[in-house]
């Protein structure tokens, strides 16, 4: 019996069963007590302060005690249902949270480096779209409205109003009723475009000031115009438009950088489409069905 017993102690198996067993043993006491990382939410001084600063930015005030201890549980009650939804998986197959998920990606690869951008590298960049940035003309002026559909010798009228006009005849006692303003101060050639039409706003900048001029023609009818004064289209320098360029300048080197990192990141996938035939044709997708990229 002794040999036997002997025989079975030098086993290998028995050895790696018993330090199974004491290893069992040994972390089944340790953390008999302890909490699971999972399941443990801290809550830092840090965290609390920036609790209480947001809140502060809110109300432009800082929250009494009561405030913010209904803040700090809110915030955790956020954490448990946050921690719980992953645990079961919620966040899975969501559109939204994939979406979100995303734009705080793309928000985190964005490089700002740029933002030191020396004057030389932003006239390069303006240089590459001057027109964006150019200051469009200004224009005040006064317009008479006549309606052809109310005037039968509509020329014959046309010409006798202008000629009153010039004469020095008060252009609000003239015309015929529109809501559009018979006033129009220092306006941006868009704005004018927006209220008459591309070719009215065209033709308006392009008049001499001074004497009354027309008919003009609008989507509304006629015009007689009389160009008051123009600030002609001009082409800023840098100095002076130097943030709204840095501003577009950094948006692009953005992109630019988001999509560098995601062609980097892309290379390591490989990418399958399924065919996709329509119900009419049996044709495939316009996107290259099947294709791998």
């Amino acid at each position: 019996m002794p040999e036997r017993i002997h025989a079975l102690w030098r086993e290998p198996l028995l050895h790696f069963l018993l330090i199974g067993f004491a290893l069992f043993l040994y972390y089944g006491m340790a953390n008999e007590n302890a909490e699971t990382p999972e399941k443990r939410i801290h809550i830092d001084r840090g965290q609390v302060q920036q609790l209480a600063s947001n809140f502060e930015r809110t109300w432009s005030r800082p929250p009494t005690a009561e405030e913010l201890d209904a803040i700090v549980e809110n915030h955790v009650r956020e954490e448990v249902f946050y921690r719980e939804a992953m645990a079961m998986g919620i966040d899975q197959n969501d559109p939204m949270v994939r979406r979100r998920m995303r734009m705080k990606l793309e928000f985190m690869l964005e490089d700002l480096s740029g933002q030191d951008a020396s004057d030389e590298v932003l006239s390069k960049f303006l240089a590459k779209d001057p027109e964006r940035y150019r200051n469009e003309a200004l224009v005040a002026f006064h317009q008479v409205y006549l309606n052809p559909d109310l005037r039968p010798d509509f020329d014959t009228d046309a010409s006798r109003l202008l000629s009153r006009l010039n004469g020095g005849s008060d252009p609000d006692s003239l015309g015929d009723r529109t809501l559009v303003p018979r006033t129009y101060h220092l306006t941006r050639q868009s704005e004018v475009a927006r209220d008459f039409g591309e070719e009215f706003a065209s033709q308006v900048v392009s008049l001499p000031p001074g004497d009354w001029r027309g008919p003009i023609f609008s989507p509304f009818g006629a015009h007689l115009v009389r160009l008051d004064s123009r600030t002609d289209a001009r082409m800023p320098d840098l100095a002076e438009i130097r943030d709204d360029v840095l501003r577009d300048y950094l948006a692009e080197k953005r992109d630019e950088q988001k999509n560098l990192a995601y062609q980097k990141l892309r290379e390591g996938y490989e990418v399958t489409v399924d065919p996709l035939n329509t119900p009419k044709t049996g044709m495939l997708s316009s996107a290259v069905a099947g294709e791998r990229r």
